[in-house]
């Protein structure tokens, strides 16, 4: 008892010098409380490829696993969604609820962020085109949680995850990705819904502009 009791002491010792209190979970070693192992829906179990995808896992401290992710999307616990690409990679399909915030357009959306402590999951399509340094600039800024998904979109599409495909919001005709020219003349791709029939445009030298009214844009 006393032998349990020291390495129950070092275990914590260890998490707070270390830092990982976030990715320590109590763990209940007579499993009183935990679901039924025989009783579960293996249609939610997504699948699984030996050595691609399944790591790293959440107590990685840049990025996370195609497999957790989709676990999590799969059970309705989907961590805070945010996909870096243009809006004309996303017309194929993203992940579903993800925010469209192409590059690192989330340094001007910080009021939309989560709370600090909660999972930020950043998308782009390789996992090598801008998604690793948004989530390492918002670790820096407030939000420690924030990770690359490794592989991206194109490992994620590859193994069958689920995907959404942009669609135009309720009583709108255009969905992100469309390509629209804006009354002012420039060229850009529908960035998100802000209204009824109002729309924000993302334009390729990085700046996006609006919102428009639907039928002011030229497609």
């Amino acid at each position: 008892m006393i032998r349990d009791r020291l390495k129950s002491a070092a275990r914590r010792a260890a998490v707070r010098f270390f830092g990982m209190e976030f990715d320590v979970e109590e763990r209940d070693p007579a499993g009183r409380g935990r679901p039924d192992p025989s009783r579960y829906d293996p249609s939610k179990i997504p699948p699984l490829v030996d050595g691609d995808g399944d790591t790293p896992g959440p107590n990685h401290k840049s990025d996370i696993g195609r497999t957790w992710v989709s676990a999590q999307v799969a059970a309705g616990s989907a961590p805070f969604l945010i996909d870096v690409r243009p809006p004309k990679e996303v017309v194929a399909g993203t992940l579903p609820g993800v925010r469209l915030w192409p590059g690192l357009h989330v340094q001007s959306r910080t009021a939309d962020l989560p709370a600090a402590g909660d999972r930020i999951v950043v998308i782009c399509q390789t996992g090598e085109h801008g998604s690793a340094e948004a989530a390492a600039w918002l670790r820096e800024n407030g939000w420690p949680m924030a990770r690359r998904l490794r592989g991206g979109m194109a490992e994620w599409i590859e193994h069958g995850e689920r995907v959404e495909i942009p669609a135009p919001a309720p009583g709108g005709r255009l969905a992100p990705g469309h390509p629209v020219r804006t009354p002012d003349g420039r060229e850009g791709w529908v960035l998100e819904a802000v209204g009824p029939g109002q729309v924000r445009v993302w334009h390729a030298d990085g700046t996006a502009s609006g919102p428009w009214g639907e039928d002011a844009l030229r497609a």
